[in-house]
């Protein structure tokens, strides 16, 4: 029968009665101009917003670290002479204002700027994540508690710094009068690296609420059962913690991670607003958020130069990190 059946149908092929299926173009009917339409406007604004902002500004920026520009005006190309310049004011600059001998203006900056990325990663991001875990155990007040933290983020930063800043006044802040009441130094702003000790304390205590709004929305994704499996198990707070919310939250972690390792690069208007960039706090953004805004275009070049080398190292590093980080625990979906 099988036989049968492939000869017919050989012999149906030869004499051309067997045609292949012919595939119609669809055509641009109402619907579908409208859904390109709609995709159109919906790119329009990432589209232009990619040419205007990333294209003009930072390819302006990265020629402009390979110029010099002079006080009369003219400017000429001079190739990697910014970035010598910015190596060299970083092993052999002689400007020293905190007392340290081997501590120039230029190694200041980077030791402010890394110390940012090392307070949000292994003291604010911890904490928040400590809290949180025990926020979500439905402890007593704990919305009462989650207000409290989030609140300093819902408080302008110019408002912010002022409120944290005052009490240590020299002329009406009650702190000051406590510290020199010990015996201590009340003038915590005005000396390094008191100064920049206090704005790690007050990055602490302003982002804890930042982090624990997002780490409380990823730990409440946990599916209840699985603790609930834990607890018949045996498990206690420790366990828990560290063997199911840890890895399930990895993710989330791994983001807060690389966010506090860019600190390193941007952050500068918290120290600025606390100093004004006096008691050597200046950070890397710092640095050239005051060298552009001075108005100078002899100093753009050197601020363009510092910018763009220093995102070609510390980029990544960043990238290594979270791949690494990565690959600690597998992704769970729940």
């Amino acid at each position: 029968m099988a036989s049968g059946s492939a000869t017919e149908i050989t012999k149906t092929q030869s004499e051309g009665d067997f045609q292949a299926p012919q595939r119609h173009k669809k055509k641009l009917t109402k619907n579908t101009l409208r859904d390109w339409r709609f995709c159109a406007i919906c790119l329009a604004y990432p589209v232009i917003q990619f040419v205007l902002v990333w294209s003009f500004v930072n390819i302006g920026g990265v020629l402009l670290a390979f110029k010099r520009y002079y006080a009369w005006g003219d400017w000429e190309w001079c190739g990697f002479f910014q970035f010598a310049k910015v190596i060299d004011d970083l092993l052999h600059s002689t400007v020293n204002q905190t007392g340290v001998s081997w501590l120039n203006s230029t190694r200041v900056e980077l030791l402010n700027s890394f110390g940012y990325g090392f307070v949000t990663i292994f003291i604010s991001l911890p904490l928040s994540l400590l809290f949180s875990y025990f926020l979500s155990k439905k402890m007593p007040l704990s919305n009462v508690f989650r207000v409290i933290f989030f609140l300093p983020n819902v408080i302008p930063i110019v408002a912010l710094t002022l409120a944290f800043k005052l009490p240590f006044d020299s002329t009406y802040g009650y702190m000051y009068k406590v510290f020199t009441a010990f015996g201590l130094s009340g003038g915590i702003f005005e000396s390094w690296p008191s100064s920049q000790i206090w704005i790690y304390i007050y990055c602490i205590w302003a982002g804890l609420g930042y982090y624990i709004l997002l780490l409380s929305g990823a730990i409440g994704r946990i599916p209840k059962e699985i603790y609930e499996s834990a607890e018949i198990d045996g498990a206690g707070y420790a366990t828990e913690f560290i063997k199911i919310t840890v890895p399930l939250v990895w993710p989330t972690i791994i983001t807060l991670v690389v966010l506090g390792m860019t600190n390193v690069l941007t952050l500068y208007l918290q120290p600025y607003l606390m100093t004004n960039g006096e008691a050597s706090t200046y950070t890397i953004a710092m640095s050239i958020f005051v060298s552009t805004s001075s108005y100078n275009p002899v100093q753009y070049c050197e601020a363009a130069a510092k910018g763009l080398l220093f995102t070609i190292v510390w980029a990544p590093i960043v990238m290594l990190v979270r791949n690494l980080m990565s690959r600690c625990f597998r992704d769970v979906d729940y």
